[in-house]
């Protein structure tokens, strides 16, 4: 199984999860893998083996993983300068955040 077969299982598992999940478990739980996924290529870099893709970590820091990748950049001081990833990472973020303000105004609007 390749990586990206695993990570696209993962994601879908992930996905069912949220459907029957309470919001906070299924954010903890994609916290916990996108901090394992920081974790982990930071192990793969170390050993010099072919690294988890960007893109993947762009993802499950996008879809509201970005606290546990930020946890494993600072703590595995993995990816903290490396450009453009960087930027996109932050730019998660801020979209992340963004849609939660909306969400939040929009219920503020309903009511």
């Amino acid at each position: 199984m390749t990586k990206n077969t695993l990570f696209i299982f993962v994601t879908i598992l992930l996905s069912l999860a949220a459907c029957f999940c309470p919001v906070w478990l299924s954010l903890v739980l994609v916290n916990v893998m996108t901090f394992a996924m920081f974790a982990l290529d930071k192990g793969l870099a170390i050993k010099g083996e072919r690294r988890i893709p960007e893109r993947w970590l762009l993802i499950y820091s996008l879809f509201f993983g970005w606290l546990g990748g930020l946890i494993a950049q600072q703590l595995f001081r993995h990816k903290t300068h490396k450009q453009p990833f960087k930027s996109l990472f932050y730019l998660t973020i801020l979209l992340d955040c963004i849609v939660v303000i909306l969400y939040l105004s929009r219920g503020a609007l309903l009511h």
